[in-house]
């Protein structure tokens, strides 16, 4: 890309992984995908503002938002979701505490703008699976649509823990000065 040329797609390449057979060990399978990432990321960061051709600029751009932000957004919505959640609990049983994040007429403004923040997120986190499903012939599916649906509720939920994790790895072993590049291997079926 850096000398201008393109990179080929075979779009009806076909690629089998064997997935872990533990929690643990698919835990730390995408711990190491994810720091792997974000080492890329910032690795690259610097294209940003330099000479490199544009496709760089927006490769770095798109994952620098989709890695960084789209996270971030989710992590903000998990710690409003919770503290609604708690302090709703805590006003059943003591009526003077009031929901901190709430659609009332004291903070309309700030509602409002959690609700397109919320609305936006599983927009962009449905966009990219259902672009991923439409490049592969016969995957656009209402099923695969449904499922996609349930993964934002479950396995992006999941990988909140994993993704946090791996940013604050990332950046102690740039703090610390530390070699991160010492992975986990993935323990395979029969080892």
């Amino acid at each position: 890309m850096q000398s201008g040329k393109l990179i080929a797609l075979a779009h009806n390449s076909e690629a089998f992984q064997q997935e872990p057979e533990t929690l643990s060990a698919y835990y730390q399978q995408r711990k190491r995908w994810a720091k792997g990432n974000y080492q890329v990321i910032l690795d690259n960061f610097k294209h940003l503002f330099d000479r490199s051709v544009w496709r760089i600029k927006w490769e770095v751009f798109y994952y620098i938002s989709t890695f960084f932000w789209f996270n971030a957004a989710i992590v903000i919505s998990d710690v409003i979701f919770v503290v609604n959640m708690v302090t709703w609990g805590i006003s059943i049983f003591n009526p003077s505490v009031h929901i901190l994040f709430t659609i009332g007429s004291n903070n309309v403004e700030l509602a409002n703008l959690l609700m397109i923040n919320w609305f936006l997120m599983v927009g962009i986190y449905l966009l990219q699976i259902n672009i991923a499903l439409a490049s592969q012939f016969g995957q656009l599916t209402v099923k695969n649509l449904l499922v996609a649906i349930i993964s934002y509720i479950t396995y992006a939920q999941l990988f909140i823990v994993v993704s946090v994790v791996s940013v604050i790895s990332v950046l102690l072993d740039h703090i610390l000065h530390r070699d991160g590049t010492k992975w986990y291997k993935t323990k395979r079926f029969g080892d």
